[in-house]
């Protein structure tokens, strides 16, 4: 691969200088540790006064239950609503997931199902029971103890295990950041007139003189050119020639664009995601479908210039979230 730029109405994406790929990582690194910084008075806050409400209808509702002999029916309500059945398995020390905590109530991989819990009234009073078995005695004291809860240790129980949710929360949201980023260029996509196809069906129909869309592949596998988009549409996450990609985009000249959304919080994050991940995709692509699928990370977050400079000589395009417009400049071009 060359490495000189790329401009904007070459066939191919632009392709990054050493000097411009260390300015643009660390414009990324700095846009990563200002999100970061700015979780404890936002996102942090907000997830920590929902967990806190949760908590405190969790407590209301079960106030008085005999946890031997519950009533079914307001155990249902419980797991019912997502937020409080949440907060209930928070109870436990550590925290237990919903499908451990299916596992671990029915012995089974088949879980509590909706249909088990209605049926069955011994089954709502199990998860109790298991819970109450599995709770922190750090932060819930009174519950092994067999006794009602002094005030200060309710209080307690609530702040700690709010924080501790939130915790989580929001690091289950950390993970889900590219998302956010994938959204913005489909968003983008959008306005340019581009359709998503899902499971057979595009989300609008086709402009005049556009051609309708390929089926969506069965399952979303592509294993074939016939299974690819037609121009002016693109695919979600699907499977292309046996690997994983957020969108598969086709352009005007037939040529498909895979892009993979990739946040990394770490330089050493940054080796296992770009290069052992999606840098070897892109090698899989030149076997499987030789010149005919570009391969695109789509970067947010810590990488080191050096797993760039190394995942862009496998053939490899980098586009960075925080600057989106000459990427989709570069697409408007091929049309």
């Amino acid at each position: 691969m060359t490495t000189t730029p790329s401009s904007s109405a070459s066939s191919a994406p632009r392709i990054w200088s050493q000097a411009e790929l260390e300015k643009e990582a660390q414009v990324a690194l700095d846009e990563f540790v200002d999100r970061r910084l700015a979780e404890p008075e936002g996102t942090y806050a907000t997830h920590f006064k929902a967990r806190r409400k949760a908590l405190v209808r969790l407590f209301r509702k079960l106030a008085g239950v005999d946890k031997l002999s519950p009533p079914a029916d307001l155990l249902r309500e419980v797991i019912a609503d997502e937020e409080m059945f949440a907060a209930l398995r928070y109870i436990a020390g550590p925290p237990v997931s919903e499908d451990d905590l299916g596992v671990l109530v029915t012995r089974s991989l088949t879980g509590i199902t909706q249909k088990a819990l209605a049926e069955d009234d011994t089954l709502p009073a199990a998860v109790l029971k298991l819970i109450c078995k599995m709770s922190d005695p750090f932060r819930f004291p009174w519950i092994p103890a067999g006794r009602p809860p002094t005030p200060k240790e309710i209080r307690e129980a609530i702040a700690m295990t709010s924080a501790l949710h939130a915790s989580q929360a929001l690091q289950t949201e950390r993970r889900g950041y590219g998302r956010t980023v994938e959204q913005s260029l489909v968003t983008r996509l959008e306005a340019m007139g581009y359709v998503k196809v899902t499971g057979g069906r595009s989300n609008s129909k086709p402009k005049s003189g556009q051609p309708l869309p390929h089926p969506y592949p069965p399952k979303g596998k592509v294993t074939q050119p016939s299974h690819h988009p037609a121009f002016p549409h693109f695919y979600g996450e699907c499977t292309v020639y046996g690997r994983k990609v957020d969108l598969f985009i086709a352009l005007k000249s037939g040529v498909m664009i895979a892009i993979e959304a990739k946040d990394s919080n770490s330089a050493l994050n940054s080796t296992k995601r770009l290069l052992n991940d999606t840098a070897a995709k892109a090698k899989h692509y030149q076997v499987a479908a030789g010149k005919n699928v570009i391969s695109v990370a789509l970067l947010s977050g810590v990488f080191k210039v050096a797993d760039l400079a190394q995942a862009q000589a496998a053939e490899l395009y980098l586009v960075w979230a925080h600057d989106l417009d000459e990427f989709v400049a570069w697409i408007g071009l091929q049309s």
